[in-house]
């Protein structure tokens, strides 16, 4: 007999449940919002923050792209170059 033939057995629930122990979230927790009365002092405030906070995933991707993008451009670029030098 192969031992192909059979299924196996379906895994208990229990046997697939992970417990993950708690942790302590220690990152820096944002100030609090300014009164809802100024809504443009919340707004300046918001924009403020977000002007002074590190790099975003909008940066990082424009980054990539332009690797992306850049690094192919400059290789066509060369390769034109030394065609043009080595025909005249």
């Amino acid at each position: 007999m192969n031992r192909f033939d059979q299924l196996p057995d379906r895994p208990r629930p229990d046997d697939l449940v992970v417990e993950v122990p708690a942790f302590e979230d220690d990152r820096p927790q944002p100030e609090p919002a300014p009164p809802a009365a100024a809504p443009e002092l919340v707004a300046a405030t918001e924009f403020a923050r977000a002007s002074h906070a590190p790099a975003t995933i909008r940066r990082t991707q424009m980054r990539a792209g332009v690797w992306i993008a850049g690094v192919p451009i400059a290789v066509l670029v060369v390769v034109a170059v030394v065609q043009v030098l080595l025909a005249g």
